[in-house]
C-alpha cells in the first residue's frame, strides 16, 4: 500500500482527536483528510478523493457548526458588560499607564484620571472594551 493514503488517514484521525482536546474547530479538516486517505487506499483517484473530501468537510462544518454555535456564549452578552458600572473594587497593582483592579474576584485593567495607590477603593464609572474607567471613592 502507498504511504500517502496511510499518512492522510492518520493525519486526519489525529486532527479529529486534537480537536477534542483543544478549543479549535478543525474537525472538518480531519474528516476531509481521513476520508481522502480511505478513498486513496481503496484505489480512487486523487482528484476524486480531494473533491469528496472537500464536500465532506463542508457537510461536517455545517452539521457540527450548529452544535458549536449553540454552546458558545457571546462575550458581549455575558456577565461583563456595562453592569459593572457603579461596582467597587480595590487597586492591587500599579502599572506605567494603568492600574490592575480586583473586582468581584476578577482582575481588570483600569484607567483613571485620579492618581491611585495600592489598596485604594475605586468605583467603575465606565467600561471601555475590556478596560474599566474608575475613580477613587
Amino acid at each position: 500500500m502507498d504511504l500517502l493514503p496511510i499518512s492522510l488517514l492518520i493525519l486526519g484521525l489525529l486532527t479529529i482527536a486534537l480537536d477534542m482536546m483543544v478549543t479549535a474547530f478543525i474537525t472538518p479538516i480531519g474528516v476531509a483528510l481521513a476520508l481522502m486517505g480511505l478513498l486513496l487506499g481503496f484505489g480512487v483517484g486523487f482528484e476524486e478523493s480531494l473533491v469528496v473530501g472537500l464536500i465532506a468537510a463542508v457537510v461536517t462544518y455545517m452539521a457540527v457548526g450548529r452544535y458549536v454555535k449553540r454552546d458558545v456564549q457571546d462575550a458581549g452578552k455575558a456577565k461583563y458588560t456595562f453592569e459593572l458600572k457603579g461596582k467597587r473594587g480595590k487597586v492591587v497593582k500599579i502599572g506605567r499607564e494603568n492600574y490592575i483592579v480586583e473586582l468581584e474576584g476578577d482582575r481588570w485593567i483600569a484607567l483613571s484620571d485620579d492618581e491611585l495607590k495600592i489598596d485604594d477603593t475605586v468605583e467603575v464609572v465606565d467600561v471601555d472594551g475590556v478596560k474599566l474607567i474608575v475613580r477613587r471613592v
